[in-house]
């Protein structure tokens, strides 16, 4: 003998929600958890390049950047930086056409950003070593190592994050990747703008 409840008919609204819960559209879990991690990520350069502002400002003197870098590197470095952005949105557009080609993307993406490094490194080092610029300088330079060191932390893990998706290629992880690697990009305009290019203003 059947239930009475087996015998109820389910009213098609509720079919039809239940249908939409289980193949509705939604922003993928990857993209959400990097969405998430690029919002903590902006509070922590924004907290990073508050604190240079504070120190630039209730300091009693500040090395002018135009003397003390080499604004010249700077400017290569962004390009370099804005030349993957281009190269990571080719990769991106590619993946979703379903075109060729995503992997060279993907992997001249990455060498840009290793090439980006490469002259980090040089920079840190003509710094600390002919200009005797070290970490313990002094306030300057202490917080310019703090926050270019942390932005090149981000774009030697974003080099490993797209050798690693170039191999497999997946639609998802570059999607994700390509949000990461921008971020990446802009945080950088910022630091350009900001350590390098603002300019000390004299104290009458």
């Amino acid at each position: 003998m059947s239930s009475p409840r087996s015998n109820v008919a389910t009213p098609p609204s509720a079919e039809l929600g239940s249908a939409a819960l289980e193949t509705g559209p939604g922003l993928p879990p990857g993209r959400i958890g990097m969405a998430i991690f690029v919002g903590s990520d902006v509070m922590g350069f924004g907290g990073l390049l508050l604190a240079y502002a504070v120190l630039r400002v209730r300091a009693a003197s500040w090395p002018d950047p135009a003397l003390r870098f080499d604004r010249t590197l700077a400017a290569v470095l962004t390009a370099l930086l804005l030349a993957s952005s281009a190269t990571m949105s080719a990769a991106l557009v590619a993946a979703r056409e379903r075109r060729p080609g995503v992997r060279r993307w993907l992997v001249v993406t990455a060498a840009l950003g290793a090439a980006f490094l490469a002259g980090q490194a040089m920079e840190f080092r003509a710094l600390a070593g002919e200009r005797q610029l070290s970490l313990a300088a002094d306030q300057a330079a202490a917080i310019f190592y703090v926050v270019t060191g942390f932005h090149g932390l981000h774009v030697a893990a974003g080099v490993l994050a797209l050798l690693a998706v170039s191999r497999r290629q997946a639609r998802e992880s570059i999607d994700v990747v390509a949000l990461y690697w921008q971020f990446v990009d802009l945080v950088w305009i910022a630091i350009f703008t900001v350590v390098y290019l603002l300019p000390v203003v004299p104290r009458g």
